[in-house]
Order: structure tokens, then C-alpha cells, then sequence
């Protein structure tokens, strides 16, 4: 199966944003300066953010269980 591209510009897939989210990049700008998801057209930057929301929810779970 070939991985999901959320950033069509920069070719960032979900699997990298998880990544950059689970090693420390907690808000957008890191995001973007570890991936270089969104610094295009910036028409993923909805999908980006909720990516990042999801991932930092699950984190926090994780955390508390």
C-alpha cells in the first residue's frame, strides 16, 4: 500500500507528520520546519492541523493511562 500524501507540494506523508509529531514537533511551525508540510500552496494546512491534533490527543492518553 503506498502511503497517504497530506502535502501534495512538499510530498509529506501522514506517516512523516506522525513521526515529527511523536519526536516533538507539538505545534504547527514545527510541523512545517521539520516536514515542510504546508510552506507550498498551503491547501493542506486544515489536514495538517488535524493530524497534529490528533496525535497530540492520542499522546496525551497514552500519558494518562
Amino acid at each position: 500500500m503506498r502511503p497517504k500524501r497530506v502535502c501534495l507540494c512538499r510530498m509529506v506523508t501522514e506517516r512523516e507528520l506522525v513521526d515529527a509529531i511523536h519526536a516533538g514537533a507539538n505545534n504547527l511551525e514545527l510541523i512545517r520546519e521539520k516536514t515542510n508540510a504546508s510552506t507550498g500552496c498551503g491547501t493542506c494546512i486544515g489536514l495538517v492541523s488535524r493530524i497534529l491534533q490528533r496525535e497530540l490527543n492520542d499522546l496525551s492518553k497514552r500519558k494518562t493511562e
